[in-house]
């Protein structure tokens, strides 16, 4: 019975934590993404809140980045996780370069509506500027703004 409730309240934690972030924004989306990793790990997947959170995330994926840069523990794509993990390449999915067909499914409508309409936008939305997707290269430039305000 303990791993049963361990695994069911691993996918409710994560919902939740998803909930109070996009719509209140209380939370630390690190967490988010690490949650992600541990249901994946756990074979919770096929999980509905699993499945409702994933939509959700994806579809407020620009909110969600905005929302990590903006925390103690900012993290960019990870590289080194393949594709399939895609909640370790959240800034390619904002820029609509994520390839869809690594994506789960019930996500793939989600991103390839939204992907189109995300490239078409990206001209004037601050997200696709190079300092926000690319805070590595451009950091220092921008932390040196931050200081002299």
């Amino acid at each position: 019975m303990g791993e049963l409730k361990r695994k069911l309240d691993t996918d409710y934690v994560y919902f939740a934590e998803v909930e109070m972030l996009l719509n209140y924004g209380i939370g630390y989306p690190d967490l988010i993404i690490r949650l992600r990793e541990k249901i994946h790990q756990e074979g919770l997947e096929d999980s509905v809140y699993v499945r409702k959170t994933d939509r959700k995330l994806l579809q407020n994926v620009h909110r969600f980045i905005e929302l990590l840069d903006g925390s103690d523990e900012p993290i960019l794509d990870d590289e080194s996780q393949p594709h399939e993990k895609w909640w370790w390449h959240l800034r390619s999915i904002a820029r609509g370069k994520h390839p869809s067909l690594t994506l789960p499914s019930y996500l793939r409508d989600v991103y390839r509506k939204r992907r189109k309409y995300w490239k078409q936008r990206g001209k004037e939305n601050l997200y696709n500027r190079s300092y926000w997707m690319e805070p590595r290269r451009y950091g220092q430039e921008f932390l040196g703004k931050l200081d002299k305000v």
